[in-house]
């Protein structure tokens, strides 16, 4: 009796699986490039980690932890030997082995800049010049805008800092204009024109008053503001930090003798200011600036 044998193509797939983003709570910067020894990583709002400082020729490692624990700490090493930390991008992998070799700085500086993209798994690294202007742009002042469009040759410059070149600093009216488009809108450019320097706020419509960092490039969100009145802007564009004040306004607004806000949830505070414009944690008393729910923005005073 014969036997038929029958054979089965096998078919292969390769399915390419998506890297996911790593996810840590804290990284830091350490080695002979160090001047300190070791310096934490800022965490960003988007969950990526910065550096802005000076750095000495020599090596740089990025680990997980502050010192050096065996079997706990983690190291961010470059995929390749002989990696530059400044770079248009370069991949980094993974160790617990505290002998590899970390990032080259090849010589002293005190504009040192680095991003850790844990998305892409890349380490970004620039000498950081300081820039010649920066403008505001937007419809959340006069003459920014018209209904169709933001009005580019209607920017506003700030002035640049006389001690120290990367800070630049404005001071102006901020409102919501009717007829405009985006009214109560703005983002920050680096000259008179759309790009390629810009600067933007990490979410949608972000209080200006409670916004403490920014970035360059990325989506196109834009800072809202919700209480018109004098404002003085503050940008570290070295550090990417971001500091508004409200210097007078809100006097539009009802004053109610009140010890509090009764009502629906909808006239509940979401934010609350003090007069200078600084936000506080709840209602304090005396005068408050309070924005509600509903969108609503009226001074509270509180017994």
């Amino acid at each position: 009796m014969s036997v038929r044998r029958v054979f089965l193509p096998i078919i292969c797939l390769l399915v390419a699986i998506p890297s996911l983003a790593q996810n840590f709570d804290e990284l830091w910067a350490t080695g002979s490039a160090v001047p300190d020894g070791t310096c934490q990583l800022v965490k960003r709002p988007d969950g990526q980690f910065r550096f802005a400082g000076a750095l000495n020729q020599g090596e740089l490692k990025i680990m997980t932890t502050e010192t050096f624990q065996k079997g706990v700490t983690q190291f961010l090493k470059p995929q390749l030997v002989d990696s530059y930390l400044v770079n248009k991008g370069l991949n980094y992998v993974i160790t617990s082995d505290e002998s590899q070799p970390g990032w080259v700085v090849s010589f002293q500086e005190d504009t040192y800049r680095f991003l850790v993209d844990l998305t892409s798994r890349k380490v970004t690294g620039e000498l950081m010049l300081p820039w010649n202007e920066v403008f505001i742009a937007g419809s959340a002042f006069e003459g920014g805008a018209n209904h169709v469009e933001w009005n580019r040759n209607g920017m506003l410059p700030f002035e640049r800092d006389h001690d120290n070149p990367y800070v630049f600093s404005w001071t102006g009216e901020l409102g919501e204009f009717g007829g405009v488009v985006e009214p109560g809108r703005f983002k920050l450019e680096g000259q008179m024109t759309w790009g390629p320097r810009e600067l933007h706020p990490y979410v949608q419509d972000e209080d200006l008053l409670s916004s403490t960092q920014m970035r360059q490039g990325g989506d196109d969100t834009k800072w809202h503001v919700y209480i018109p009145g004098t404002y003085h802007i503050v940008v570290d564009l070295f550090n990417e930090t971001f500091h508004a004040e409200l210097i007078a306004g809100a006097n539009t607004y009802e004053t109610d003798g009140v010890d509090g806000i009764d009502g629906t949830s909808d006239g509940m505070p979401t934010a609350v200011y003090n007069m200078g414009g600084v936000r506080m944690p709840s209602l304090q008393k005396g005068l408050n600036i309070v924005r509600t729910a509903d969108g609503k923005v009226r001074k509270i005073y509180c017994k």
